[in-house]
């Protein structure tokens, strides 16, 4: 199909051109370029292109050529917009190939948007199976508030209730798996569209832009008078999308963070964009013709999930990443994720933005839907169609933070600065990567997920090697006794912890002890050496004052007795 329309298309263009040689067209024929002026681009991909165009026709006008559209249209969104003195009898959209391209280069290029397809439809299929299982989600957490009411009502004993609470964890971790997974492949899927596109237009950059190919749209209308008329045109294309990054920048001495929001915005249209006004949308879009019904409206409790130890555990088989766990204060654990790679692709800064970007949030409107947000720059962009990513700044804020230092000694010897972000779901923040300044120097890469982290953002600064963290077992009160049928084991560790800064820190250490849902198995907290203890989770949490200089040490100690039959696999 595609090659018959590539090859209509090139037919079509031959007959255009040597239309324009013939006289015999020339008083019921006019032609023009179309202008661009705005474009509305869509997160991730696709983007609603404008253009605007002054025609002067007369009474004998039958046939207006607009050119300079893009090669890549969907020709059901097209919509044609003339004054209402000027009747649209019919409209036809083609590709127009000024000079006819190698068939080699077309194959592949028809090729590599053939693959896009595909992977825009592997996109979609996911997405549909992120949203089942956020189904799944929400009636399994039904479905376990309804089992504990009906405890109530009939006994039941606790091995039968623990089995149904594995049951449905067993439920919510796998579907907390597979919406992590399904999201992971999502985000390499969409680098993958970025690659095909970058080789794209490698392939058809070296062509001359006189003679590049373009779309062109033949209207037939019907005059009533002579003069200047506007004509718009808008459509919807999938060779252009952006996605969210970030500059953020800490001052240890203000204790603010300045977080620069930005898109990296990319397009392969096959034209230019010239001056262009700029809407970048959160949403996606939709040209349904059908009148929205409304249904009931249910609510439903949040039910706590797995995700982040799921996180960390696919991230742990990442050699080259350093996981580090952040905290909250309910407690719950979110991730933060650094590297030292500067990105996969280069960047560049808009040649043409002359404005400081301190002051560009002043010409970005945010326009906040029930379903999407929507930034409006008021400020011309020129973005050419060659696949390169473009950092448009949106708007920046500063906030304030708290820094602290984090250490968890047992799956870490070294401790970590944190900045802790309160309120940030003011932010308007997306899934993207962020750069991590400190005091003007850069510490690396971070990725901000709104869609996981707790209520306090924690952004990691790194490894602060000025923080001397030691954890070692004390062998003089740790024993390993038999007595009857069963084996005790006690286990003691000492934490220390030195501050070698010349300033004072507040040092938040983490343990834990295990725990256990085998009967057989009893675990004991021995001592807890005054920690805050989640007895659900076994975390034991210190919050340690440290001045310049200064040392602490923290013991804890727990006892595991279990059948001297039986062997434990975990237990260190």
């Amino acid at each position: 199909m595609k090659k018959f329309l590539l090859l209509a298309g090139i037919v079509l263009s031959c007959a255009v051109s040597n239309a324009q040689n013939t006289p015999s067209e020339k008083w019921d024929t006019v032609r023009t370029d179309a202008g661009m002026n705005n474009a509305t681009v869509y997160f991730g991909y696709g983007a609603e292109l404008t253009h605007e165009s002054k025609v002067k026709v007369d009474a004998s006008t039958r046939i207006i050529v607009i050119n300079q559209l893009s090669t890549n249209v969907d020709i059901n969104s097209l919509q044609v917009s003339v004054p209402e003195d000027v009747a649209l009898l019919s409209q036809r959209y083609s590709v127009f190939y000024p000079v006819p391209p190698p068939i080699v280069k077309v194959k592949e290029v028809e090729r590599l948007e053939d693959s896009i397809l595909l992977v825009q439809k592997e996109i979609s299929r996911l997405d549909n199976l992120i949203v089942i299982d956020q189904e799944i989600l929400t009636k399994t957490g039904l479905l376990i508030e309804t089992t504990i009411n009906k405890t109530n009502e009939k006994p039941v004993t606790s091995d039968e209730l623990l089995k149904l609470l594995e049951y449905y964890t067993a439920k919510i971790e796998k579907s907390k798996t597979n919406i992590y997974n399904n999201k992971q492949t999502i985000n390499q899927l969409n680098v993958r569209i970025a690659e095909i596109r970058k080789r794209i237009a490698g392939i058809t950059a070296v062509t001359p832009v006189k003679q590049r190919p373009y779309g062109q749209v033949m209207l037939q209308v019907m005059c009533k008078r002579s003069g200047e008329i506007p004509v718009a045109l808008s459509y919807y294309t999938t060779n252009a999308g952006w996605t969210a990054m970030y500059d953020v920048r800490v001052n240890s001495k203000t204790n603010k963070v300045k977080m620069v929001y930005k898109a990296s915005l990319t397009q392969t249209t096959g034209i230019d964009w010239k001056k262009t006004k700029l809407t970048l949308s959160t949403g996606t879009p939709n040209f349904g013709v059908s009148a929205p019904v409304l249904t009931p409206w249910y609510l439903q409790l949040y039910v706590p999930g797995l995700y982040t130890d799921l996180q960390r555990r696919a991230a742990q088989g990442n050699a080259a990443r350093n996981i580090i766990q952040s905290y909250a204060e309910d407690e719950k654990l979110a991730e933060v994720v650094v590297t030292d790679a500067a990105g996969q692709y280069k960047v560049k800064t808009l040649k043409d933005q002359t404005i400081d970007p301190s002051t560009l949030q002043q010409y970005t409107t945010l326009t906040q839907g029930q379903l999407n947000t929507s930034f409006e720059i008021d400020l011309p962009y020129d973005i050419a169609s060659d696949g390169q990513l473009n950092s448009v700044t949106i708007k920046d804020q500063e906030i304030d933070c708290t820094l602290k230092n984090y250490a968890v000694p047992r799956m870490d010897k070294d401790a970590y600065l944190l900045a802790e972000v309160a309120d940030w779901q003011n932010l308007d923040l997306l899934p993207g990567d962020a750069n991590i300044i400190m005091d003007d120097t850069y510490i690396g890469k971070s990725v901000i997920d709104p869609n996981t982290t707790a209520d306090t953002l924690n952004l990691s600064l790194g490894r602060d090697k000025r923080i001397a963290v030691k954890r070692s077992l004390v062998k003089e009160q740790s024993s390993l006794k038999t007595s009857g049928g069963n084996t005790k084991q006690v286990f003691t560790y000492e934490i220390l912890v030195k501050n070698n800064k010349v300033t004072d820190v507040n040092l938040l250490l983490k343990d834990q002890f295990p725990l256990s849902n085998i009967k057989e198995v009893v675990v004991t907290l021995e001592d807890g050496s005054d920690a805050m203890i989640n007895t659900e989770t076994g975390v034991l949490t210190w919050k340690i004052h440290l001045k310049p200089g200064e040392s602490k040490k923290v013991r804890f100690s727990y006892s595991v007795k279990y059948p001297k039959d039986k062997k434990i696999v975990n237990l260190k």
